[in-house]
């Protein structure tokens, strides 16, 4: 029953058809992105081919900046599907930066962990070289996405990096474990160590403010691992909010940021 209840939360393909409409028009949003004057892209972090990063660059050169993890459970898409949600919060006065990493299986998450976290150095080197100097910067990202920006906001910063003011995790995954169990794995290779180990171990007071969201049409698997993060955050003494989005599942949740006044709009914007 554990693994048919896992398999069934975490797997979504069959439970929501209509991904391949949303990410239809994902893909026509992020193209109209990339055709507009303040977007920069492919810029590299490391040798990886998928070590790269596209920038939205704001107009005021001290503007907050957002560094934003596409999803795919670590095992597919880039960041060309999600410049929409850069382009958009250039338009709301942040310069936003989308790194893709390497992809399991050819690595493992460690190897992708370790990846995001040299792409910081190269997104603020690149903002310095343009004479961008922004007043503070904010984590973010998308279902594995958020369990990477989550594992950044705890993790030792590169040197010469200032604290992030705050994590947004949309739709995060921060307990490793249940994956396990799951044909996820079969990419993912976690061991239940590395399942341990790899996973968020939630803020604690001297750590960023963590916004977690998740939408309301998604399986009670994504709302539980955003509760426990929560929880577990709160217990360590850190700052941590949870945000349920109506009518939003785990594909359509992201194009909430493209409507004016959205909530999720709204949080970004707490941030700036």
């Amino acid at each position: 029953m554990a693994e048919r209840t896992a398999q069934a939360g975490y797997v979504l393909r069959d439970r929501h058809p209509e991904r391949v409409e949303v990410y239809t028009r994902y893909d026509e949003w992020s193209a109209q992105a990339r055709a507009l004057p303040c977007f920069h892209g492919a810029l590299p972090y490391g040798d990886h081919p998928r070590e790269r990063f596209d920038l939205f660059a704001a107009e005021a050169p001290d503007a907050p900046l957002v560094i934003f993890f596409h999803g795919g459970y670590w095992q597919s898409l880039d960041r060309s599907r999600f410049a929409f949600v850069g382009a958009r919060l250039a338009r709301c006065g942040f310069t936003a930066a989308l790194p893709s990493y390497p992809l399991c299986p050819e690595t493992g998450i460690d190897g992708i962990l370790q990846s995001a976290r040299r792409s910081l150095a190269a997104i603020f080197g690149a903002l310095e070289r343009d004479h961008r100097h922004p007043r503070h910067w904010v984590l973010s990202g998308h279902s594995a996405g958020g369990h990477i920006a989550a594992w950044l906001a705890c993790a030792e910063r590169p040197a010469g990096l200032t604290r992030p003011a705050g994590c947004l995790a949309v739709s995060g995954i921060f307990d490793l474990a249940p994956l396990r169990e799951t044909t996820l794995n079969e990419a993912l290779g976690l061991t239940a160590a590395q399942a341990e180990r790899l996973a968020p171990p939630g803020g604690g007071p001297r750590k960023p403010a963590m916004r977690l969201v998740v939408g309301e049409d998604e399986t009670q698997e994504f709302h539980d691992q955003s509760a426990r993060y929560l929880r577990r955050t709160r217990a360590r003494g850190g700052d941590a909010e949870m945000t349920m989005l109506p009518g939003r599942n785990h594909y359509t949740i992201m194009g909430e940021i493209m409507a004016d006044g959205s909530e999720l709009l709204q949080l970004f914007a707490r941030f700036r």
